[in-house]
């Protein structure tokens, strides 16, 4: 039987065939939400929903500043912004 935490029904459930012939019941790891932007909070681009283990895996995000942490919509508006306060 699985721990207390699993037996909740809102964890999936895979029916695996194991060699020996039997079929057991595996529960799937829950995904975590998509990172959010830092400005917007609008989901990032280029980060798929990932568990756990392929988060500390590590997922490479975008190369530009404040990749993963902003979204380039939000960067290219401080960008102008930023230029803008410097030439008046």
């Amino acid at each position: 039987m699985p721990r207390p935490s699993l037996r909740s029904r809102t964890t999936k459930r895979k029916k695996v065939r194991t060699p020996g012939g039997r079929v057991v019941i595996h529960v799937v790891k829950k995904k975590h939400n998509v990172p959010k932007c830092a400005v917007c909070k609008k989901p990032l681009h280029g980060f798929p929903k990932m568990t756990a283990k392929e988060e500390r895996k590590g997922h490479r995000p975008p190369g530009r500043p404040y990749g993963g942490y902003i979204c380039s919509n939000c960067l290219k508006k401080g960008i102008k912004q930023a230029i803008r306060l410097i030439q008046s």
